[in-house]
Formats: structure tokens, sequence, C-alpha cells
């Protein structure tokens, strides 16, 4: 008896969250510029302007990712975009933070807490050092652009003006800050290829 009614509560728990994750799935589809068919959003901790973000078809976010297209700073007003292409997967805890662009293209795997960002708060200049870093004008080297079946693994960081060629490959808790040829392995920090096909 026991057995039956702890069985029956496991259903209905199991059902309430699967109708709960459709409800979520439908009122955050709507947010966004384009949301493409058969893609899975978990539970994000941050959403940030989501008609400046268009995801592709097939395409998965881990929970608590963060999706930050950012408007404006202070006095500073910026016009983001950030594209996730088709069936690509980002893991858990990724942060994607644009005031210009990111691209990301098909079949990209990224793994958990990876941080995509185009911007950072001021730059490496003395005039700088007595602000707060928030308080500081948002500065940018450029968009980033990911290329079509790139594996970025678990903690990489890439910064703003980097793009990574299709096929290559990110090693886990690397920071790249330049430009990663096609079909290359890049490790380290900042990032340095190690191989190449």
């Amino acid at each position: 008896m026991k057995i039956c009614f702890a069985s029956r509560l496991i259903k209905i728990y199991s059902w309430v969250k699967s109708l709960r994750s459709k409800m979520y799935l439908n009122w955050i589809s709507r947010q966004f510029k384009e949301f493409g068919e058969g893609s899975k959003v978990q539970k994000i901790s941050n959403l940030s302007n989501p008609q400046c973000i268009s995801i592709g078809t097939n395409v998965y976010i881990g929970n608590c990712s963060v999706l930050d297209a950012i408007v404006n700073h202070k006095e500073q007003r910026f016009n983001p975009e950030i594209i996730i292409g088709d069936n690509t997967s980002l893991g858990d805890y990724c942060h994607l933070g644009a005031i210009n662009f990111i691209h990301i293209g098909k079949d990209v795997l990224a793994g958990r807490f990876v941080l995509i960002t185009d911007h950072s708060h001021g730059s490496v200049d003395e005039r700088f050092s007595e602000v707060p870093p928030f308080s500081r004008s948002l500065f940018s080297k450029g968009g980033v652009t990911i290329g079509d079946r790139v594996w970025i693994g678990d903690k990489a960081t890439i910064l703003s003006g980097v793009t990574i060629g299709e096929g290559s490959i990110i090693g886990a808790n690397s920071v790249v800050t330049k430009d990663v040829p096609p079909h290359s392995v890049v490790a380290g920090s900042p990032a340095r290829v190690i191989s190449k096909s």
C-alpha cells in the first residue's frame, strides 16, 4: 500500500514538473526576436532584452544561464545582437554578454560555466583605475563570431573581437583573446594553438 502511494506521488510530481517546464518554455519562447522549433531553454538566471536575441531550431540552453544583450549602460547606448545557430547546445551556467554582437554558428557544443562576451568594464588604462568597475564605460574590441561545429570546453572564456573558425576545439578553462583558425585546438590562458588538422 505504501509503495503504491509513493509511486502515485512520484508520478504526480513528475507530471507537475513537466507541466511547469512546458509553461515556462511557452512563455519564454515568446520573449525572443526569433525562437526556432524544437528549441529548449531551461530556467534562465538573467535575460536582458530578449528582443535582440535570435535562437535557431533545436537549440538547447542549460539551467541558470545568462543571456545579456545590453542596450544601455550609464549614458552609453548600444544596438546588440545575439544569434545562436541551429542544433547548438550551451551548458548550464553559460553567460553570453553583448553590446555589439555574438554570432554562434550551427552544431556548436559549449560546456558548463562558459563565458562569451564582446565587452568589458573600461580598458587597461590608468585613468579607469580610480573609477569603480561598474561605473566605467563599457569598452569593446568588436563582436564575437563562433563558426559551425565548434566545441567549447567547460569554464572557457571568449573575449571581444574574436573569431573562432569552424570545427575548432577550445580547451576547458581557456581564455581566448585572439582569432582561432578553423579546425584548430587551442588551450591555455591566453589560449594558444596546440594542434591543427
